[in-house]
């Protein structure tokens, strides 16, 4: 099992990296050719854009994932044609729905609710992303279903860069704003999506025919709940943004929104690479061994995951503000205070579906769904209590807490359907090493953003692997694998 999961996390972490590094191309240059308060208003509107999105999908992408291995298994009485159409049918007409309704709705919200002129007329135009990305994912988890990671990454990095070249070019030649911005956004997601879609069906098209009403029914059963779960979500993770707009203003939401963004990057490339490759691998455990292969398999995910974590919310504590101030420039370097907080709620975030496997397992989505909402409204309040105090960081700590809170009370209600070992001595054992690689590399000053990034980088690469391997059994045995593997 530590070898599928390897294969596929590789797959994901390398898809993964390469568009880390087309964001690390876009993020510099949307932070200087935007201004601040342009920046913030391009994170309005896209949480605007995630919160329908959510509502657009119906949970249908976790009942993707969840029905695939079910179908696989011979638990559902079809096939997998049926389950296509259903799927690529299904999400794309609510999809188009959900933009449409947005269309009309976006124009009667009074101007004045959005306390900026801008935004209403760019609700509008970018309600057909709506449709894009509905769309979009029904092509893409049904690729995660497979566990066809290659292809998958493949499709995101192509998709990735060839937007930013479309970006790039109307940024730099046609409209170096916010509308030049989601103009070619626009653009080249619909491209590329299409071009997917096109791909997938060359020998078949999904056939009308096949799709099936009652798995379109069971399938919104269990994804219809999720829709509170997706929105309690996005509003624990970017609601914050309307408070600090409201409380703070928008510079201190565009300081805000780079140095947020800049820490999601990482957690897409080594947590979201992890989990990615981790859940349809538990869930096809669970319908073919059975609650204690599933278990063992997600003990040893833990431990794993725990010693990544652990490095990355270290490293970037003790890196972010050079990393900022070279890739945002130091007009945004204030945003360091809070990316220790961040970081670490975006570790606990990407967890929390393998912490609490035996809710998604068991099909518990009202369950879900209503821990998050509540996390979420306790988050909006920690936020209006919290930033008065302590500023940006009060954001930071809101997020934190209120990931802790949902982590734990997802552990303790799953339990009674799969119980999963808490690795609380590696939390400890590595959560010290990375104490101690912190305070060797913060003392390491050239007073100069990049060199002391990178020295930084190195040295605390060399310190950690270095204690790990020697307090650590299985990441030596580790080591051990990959150089067997590797012929080594």
């Amino acid at each position: 099992m530590f070898s599928h999961l390897l294969k596929h996390a590789s797959n994901y972490s390398l898809g993964n990296g390469l568009l880390i590094v087309a964001g690390l191309v876009s993020f510099p240059i949307l932070t200087r050719v935007l201004s601040v308060d342009e920046y913030g208003l391009m994170s309005l509107i896209a949480t605007a854009l995630s919160l329908l999105v959510a509502i657009g999908k119906l949970g249908m992408q976790h009942a993707t994932l969840r029905f695939f291995s079910e179908i696989q298994a011979g638990k559902r009485s079809v096939g997998n044609d049926a389950f296509t159409s259903t799927v690529v049918y299904g999400m794309g007409l609510v999809g188009l729905l959900a933009g449409l309704l947005w269309a009309v709705v976006s124009q009667l919200v009074p101007e004045a609710w959005w306390n900026d002129p801008r935004v209403r007329p760019l609700m509008l135009f970018t309600s057909a992303l709506i449709f894009v990305r509905v769309f979009d994912s029904a092509l893409v988890n049904q690729l995660r279903a497979q566990e066809r990671s290659g292809t998958l990454m493949i499709y995101s990095v192509v998709r990735r860069y060839a937007s930013l070249a479309l970006l790039l070019a109307v940024l730099f030649w046609v409209a170096g704003n916010v509308w030049g911005f989601y103009a070619a956004t626009l653009a080249g997601e619909g491209l590329a999506t299409l071009t997917m879609a096109i791909w997938m069906y060359r020998r078949r098209l999904p056939r009308a025919s096949d799709f099936s009403t009652p798995l379109l029914r069971a399938m919104l059963a269990f994804g219809i709940p999720m829709i509170g779960y997706e929105l309690s979500s996005i509003m624990l993770s970017m609601g914050d943004r309307y408070i600090i707009q409201r409380l703070l203003g928008p510079e201190a939401l565009g300081v805000y929104s780079a140095a947020y963004n800049m820490c999601d990057y990482l957690k897409s490339f080594l947590f979201g690479s992890l989990v990615a490759a981790a859940q349809p691998m538990y869930m096809r455990y669970w319908e073919q061994e059975g609650a204690e292969a599933t278990a063992a398999f997600l003990a040893r995910f833990m431990r794993v995951y725990m010693m990544a974590s652990m490095l990355v919310i270290a490293g970037l504590a003790a890196i972010g503000g050079e990393l900022l101030g070279f890739l945002a420039s130091d007009k945004y370097r204030s945003g360091a205070e809070v990316i220790p907080y961040v970081m670490a709620g975006m570790a606990i975030e990407s967890v929390v579906i393998i912490t609490g496997a035996g809710l998604y397992i068991q099909k518990r989505t009202r369950t879900i769904m209503l821990l998050v909402f509540f996390t979420a409204l306790m988050n909006i309040g920690l936020n209006f209590l919290l930033i008065p105090k302590l500023g940006l960081v009060g954001a930071g700590v809101s997020t934190l807490i209120s990931y802790v809170v949902l982590m734990l009370a997802g552990v303790a209600m799953g339990r009674s359907s799969l119980a999963i070992p808490m690795p609380m001595g590696s939390a400890l054992k590595f959560g010290g090493i990375a104490a101690v690689m912190y305070v060797v590399v913060t003392r390491i000053d050239f007073h100069d953003n990049f060199r002391t990034m990178v020295a930084r980088m190195v040295a605390g690469l060399m310190v950690y692997a270095a204690l790990t391997l020697a307090f650590d059994r299985d990441a030596r045995q580790g080591v051990g694998f990959v150089r067997a593997r590797l012929g080594w």
